[in-house]
This record gives C-alpha cells, sequence and structure tokens, in this order.
C-alpha cells in the first residue's frame, strides 16, 4: 500500500511540477517606479581611497591619489614613473571595496626584485595571512 502511494506521489509530482514552473515564468512583474533607483543611490554607501607615494625614506614621491568609490567600484590605478625609483606596487587594484582603504606605495632606488619565498610544508609562494593556520 505504501509503494503504491509513493509511486502515485511522484508520479504526480512529475506531472505538475512541469506546469507549475510554466506558470512561474508566466508570471510578468511590474517594473520598479524610477524613484526607486534614485533611493538606491542615495542610500548606497561610498568608500574613499587613498593612495599615497613616497620614496623609501619616507619623502613624497608624487601627490595622493584621493576617489570616492561605492560598492560596485573596481578601481584600477598605475603608479606613476619616477626616473631611477621602482614603486612597490606598479598597480593598485580595488574590488567592491566595502570600507574605506589607504594605500602606500613605496619607491627604491633601482629595480627591486624580490625572490619567492619558501612557506612551510613546501606549499610554494602563497600569500598568507596573520592569523591562517596551515597544517
Amino acid at each position: 500500500m505504501k509503494r503504491k502511494l509513493f509511486i502515485l506521489i511522484v508520479l504526480s509530482l512529475a506531472l505538475i511540477l512541469p506546469l507549475m514552473a510554466s506558470a512561474v515564468d508566466s508570471i510578468e512583474l511590474p517594473e520598479p517606479p524610477p524613484e526607486i533607483e534614485e533611493i538606491i543611490e542615495e542610500y548606497q554607501p561610498t568608500y574613499k581611497v587613498i593612495i599615497h607615494y613616497i620614496y623609501y625614506n619616507g619623502e613624497t614621491a608624487a601627490p595622493d591619489f584621493t576617489e570616492i568609490v561605492n560598492i560596485e567600484s573596481e578601481l584600477s590605478v598605475p603608479s606613476p614613473d619616477i626616473k631611477d625609483y621602482s614603486p612597490s606596487m606598479s598597480v593598485v587594484e580595488i574590488w567592491h571595496p566595502v570600507r574605506d582603504m589607504e594605500f602606500t606605495v613605496i619607491y627604491t632606488p633601482g629595480f627591486v626584485s624580490i625572490n619567492d619565498y619558501e612557506t612551510p610544508l613546501g606549499i610554494g609562494a602563497v600569500m598568507m595571512n596573520v592569523g591562517v593556520c596551515v597544517e
């Protein structure tokens, strides 16, 4: 008896679900009023991005870059070229910020190359954060 009931339920669902899906697809939702876009823009949080450019001795190398962005922003800022100096970051990239962000690009004389470093367990050159435990 239970087996027949189960088969009946499965067959019923196999017939009903496609009908329900087509009914849901045919529902037309109303367009939101134009005021909604204004409200979203008004209450969308904005964040300040500041990039400082300094020499290795602390002196200013170039004027600071400052921009106001929102959470949907993607920003790619190349560091200014300064003759005979290499920046610590050639490009500062920001994706979808959720807070104010501040970066410092440090210029050192000549070309500085940082060799890959060996990490515990031989997992290669990876970026590790403070508090991350790899076992």
